[in-house]
């Protein structure tokens, strides 16, 4: 009678009738079964590489990882194509841009400014792809991304500084004293030192005086605001003082009559007040003067002789 045991005993007869033993029987036919079916697999997967996918595994992902891979290169060319064709518009751009910065009176930017210092090595890229090509069409267009954006970010100040350029231009062209106060006759020869026709003495004249008759009208030469309207205290009898911004400052004297008060915004050509010869005058005349920050300057180099604000006005308003 024998015993069960965790091994199986196998009995056969030979002609010394011997008995053998296999141990542990059941796990090594288990292990062998795997490890072939292992080593089946391994073969099969080898053998479809080397033909190809013969025996179709996987085709249809592959195919589409492929078909995919394609897609995205020829986008990605494209899209390189696409950036070269805005840096080229943005350049254009940049040299209008210089242009109206003249025409405002602003310096033009130089290339280092325009470029904002962009260069140097290319960022880590957060995806690859197998193409060597491809890497190397992404990186190129990185760069131009990284360049376009901060050239544009240099626009964009520029242009905001040509339009604010622009409206204090408007509003500095506007307070120029650049008429004559009132039409007559006048000596270019009058501003700076000269023989007083009063007190008879040599004293420095800071504007000059347009002769005409008593009620002559006397239009402001800029937009600003009256600074003093009444009178002056001196030698100037009855004034007017506008103060046009920008440091600039003109004054009107010897008037019969004043048509503006203190406080009150004048455009250029409205009428302030009547010529007459009040103050320290010997006939009837307008002294004129301009000033900038306190300097006296010359008033006929602000003149245009063959402009008549009242008379294009009167134009305008019969239209």
């Amino acid at each position: 009678m024998l015993m069960k045991k965790r091994h199986i005993k196998f009995y056969y007869s030979d002609e010394n009738l011997q008995i053998q033993e296999i141990k542990w029987f059941r796990t090594k036919i288990f292990g062998t079964i795997i490890g072939s079916i292992l080593l089946g697999l391994t073969l099969l997967l080898i053998a479809n590489y080397t033909f190809n996918n013969f025996f179709g595994l996987g085709n249809t992902r592959i195919k589409a990882i492929v078909q995919q891979n394609r897609m995205l290169q020829d986008q990605l060319t494209a899209f390189a194509d696409r950036t070269h064709e805005l840096e080229n518009t943005l350049s254009k751009l940049t040299d209008q841009g210089n242009q109206l910065r003249l025409l405002v009176d602003l310096p033009t930017l130089d290339a280092e400014t325009r470029s904002a210092g962009t260069g140097g090595a290319i960022g880590e890229t957060e995806f690859t792809l197998d193409s060597d090509n491809s890497s190397l069409v992404l990186q190129s267009t990185q760069k131009i991304l990284q360049k376009l954006s901060s050239e544009m970010k240099v626009q964009e100040q520029s242009y905001k500084q040509i339009v604010e350029k622009h409206e204090m231009n408007k509003g500095y062209f506007a307070a120029l004293p650049t008429i004559k106060p009132m039409t007559g006759f006048y000596s270019r020869r009058e501003f700076g030192m000269r023989m007083h026709p009063v007190l008879g003495v040599s004293k420095k004249h800071e504007g000059i005086d347009i002769v005409n008759d008593v009620g002559t009208p006397v239009i402001a030469t800029g937009d600003g605001t009256v600074q003093l309207a009444g009178h002056s205290g001196s030698g100037f009898g009855i004034v007017v003082v506008i103060n046009h911004g920008y440091g600039y400052q003109t004054v009107y004297a010897h008037l019969s009559k004043i048509l503006v008060r203190n406080g009150q915004r004048v455009k250029r050509g409205d009428v302030i007040a009547k010529s007459g010869r009040s103050g320290l005058v010997s006939g009837p005349h307008l002294h004129y003067e301009v000033r900038r920050n306190g300097v006296y300057l010359n008033p006929m180099d602000f003149f245009f002789d063959n402009l008549d604000i009242i008379s294009s006005r009167k134009q305008i308003a019969s239209r």
